[in-house]
C-alpha cells in the first residue's frame, strides 16, 4: 500500500473541480441550513437534494422547491441553485455550494407523459427513480417480493426520459424493473445511492449482474452511506470504499460515485424502518440492521485518502468524487438540447 499523507488527500480534494453527492434527502425533518454549510466545508461542490411531498405530487414538488429557493436566498454568497450545467460550473469557479433536485418517484407521471416530464425539468429536476420500494404504475420497487418487471407504461416512460433528457435513476427499483429498463435505455442510466450485494445482501443493494448492466449503458453506481444498508452500523470510511473499489474492480472506476442519502439524525429513521419491516423495508436476507449512523460529509477526506493509499490515479479519484455524475448530466443536457452545449 503506497505511503499517502493527508495533506496529498487534501491537494486533491481541493483542486477536484466537481465534487457531487448525489442523493441527499430535503424534507421537513431533515431541512437545515447548517448540513448544507457541512458539505461545503467538508469540500463538495454539488448536492443533489430529494425534495419532494410524500407521495410525490407535481403540486407538492414545486411548492416544495419554491420553500427552498427562499430558505437559500439570504445564503447566496455561498450555496445558489443550479438546474444547468452552466450554472453548477459557475457555482463551482465561484466556489460556491451547487444544489441540484431529484423526486424519488414516478408515480406523479400520468397518462401525458412528456408534459409530466416537462414540468419537473422546468422546476430543475434532473433525475428522478423509477419506484420507491413498493409497486407503482411502471415498475416494482425491491421491497416487492413478485419482482416483476416494467410494465407497458413503465417501458413508455423509460422511453421519453430518454428523449427528453431525463435521467433514468434505478435505485430503489426492483432488480427485474432495473434490467429491464436498462435493456430499453438508450441513454445511461444510474443509481444514485445503491450498495453493493456482493458485500452485505440487503434489499437496497444491487448484485453484479446489474452493476455491469449498468456500466454497458455508460453509467455510474452512486454508493450510499447509510451503514445498516451497508452492514457496518459505524458507517467506517473504509466500508465505503470497499463498495466504491468491488465497482472500479468489476467495472473500472468510470462508473462509480457518491450518493450517500445522508441523514445527521439516524437514531429519529429507525422506528419508521422497523414499522416496516414487513412492507416498505422488508427484510428476506435478514441482514437489516436498525441502528448506526451515515457517511458523513466530514468522512470525503479519509475516502481520498483511502483511494490514493489503494493506489487509484488522480483521474479515477476525481471520476469517483464527481466527475462520472457530471459526465451523466452534461451528455444530458447535450441530447435535450440537440447538441448545444450550455455550459461552460
Amino acid at each position: 500500500m503506497p505511503d499517502v499523507s493527508r495533506s496529498s488527500a487534501k491537494t486533491l480534494l481541493k483542486h477536484a473541480h466537481h465534487v457531487w453527492d448525489m442523493t441527499v434527502p430535503w424534507v421537513d425533518m431533515y431541512w437545515s441550513i447548517d448540513l448544507l454549510k457541512r458539505f461545503h466545508a467538508g469540500g463538495y461542490t454539488y448536492v443533489n437534494l430529494t425534495i419532494q411531498d410524500y407521495p410525490a405530487t407535481y403540486s407538492g414538488v414545486v411548492a416544495e422547491i419554491k420553500r427552498f429557493k427562499a430558505l437559500c436566498a439570504p445564503h447566496a454568497d455561498w450555496l445558489c441553485f443550479a438546474p444547468t450545467m452552466a450554472e453548477i460550473d459557475k457555482a463551482s469557479a465561484d466556489q460556491k455550494l451547487a444544489i441540484g433536485l431529484n423526486v424519488q418517484d414516478t408515480a406523479l407521471i400520468h397518462d401525458d407523459v412528456s408534459a409530466g416530464l416537462d414540468v419537473m425539468l422546468k422546476a430543475g429536476v434532473r433525475h428522478m427513480l423509477l419506484a420507491y420500494q413498493l409497486r407503482n404504475r411502471a415498475a416494482d420497487g425491491c421491497a416487492e417480493p413478485g419482482n416483476a418487471g416494467l410494465s407497458l407504461f413503465g417501458e413508455s416512460l423509460v422511453r421519453e426520459m430518454n428523449a427528453v433528457g431525463m435521467v433514468v435513476d434505478l435505485s430503489h427499483v426492483g432488480k427485474r424493473s432495473t434490467l429491464d429498463a436498462m435493456s430499453i435505455s438508450d441513454r445511461p442510466v444510474i443509481f444514485s445511492h445503491s450498495g453493493v450485494k456482493a458485500l452485505c445482501r440487503h434489499i437496497r443493494n444491487i448484485d453484479d449482474e446489474q452493476i455491469k448492466a449498468c456500466a454497458a449503458t455508460g453509467g455510474v453506481v452512486g454508493i450510499v452511506g447509510i451503514g445498516a444498508f451497508l452492514g457496518d452500523p459505524a458507517m467506517q470510511a473504509e466500508t465505503f470504499f470497499q463498495n466504491v473499489d468491488h465497482i472500479v474492480q468489476l467495472v473500472g472506476p468510470e462508473h462509480v460515485g457518491i450518493g450517500t442519502d445522508y441523514i445527521d439524525d439516524m437514531p429519529a429513521v429507525w422506528p419508521s424502518m422497523i414499522a416496516g419491516q414487513d412492507t416498505v423495508w422488508r427484510d428476506p436476507y435478514g441482514t437489516q440492521l436498525y441502528e448506526g449512523v451515515a457517511f458523513s460529509p466530514e468522512q470525503l477526506l479519509e475516502l481520498v485518502e483511502r483511494m490514493l493509499q489503494a493506489g487509484y490515479s488522480d483521474a479515477a479519484i476525481r471520476g469517483v468524487l464527481g466527475e462520472n455524475f457530471y459526465r451523466i448530466y452534461r451528455d444530458e443536457e447535450i441530447a435535450r438540447h440537440g447538441g448545444a452545449q450550455l455550459f461552460a
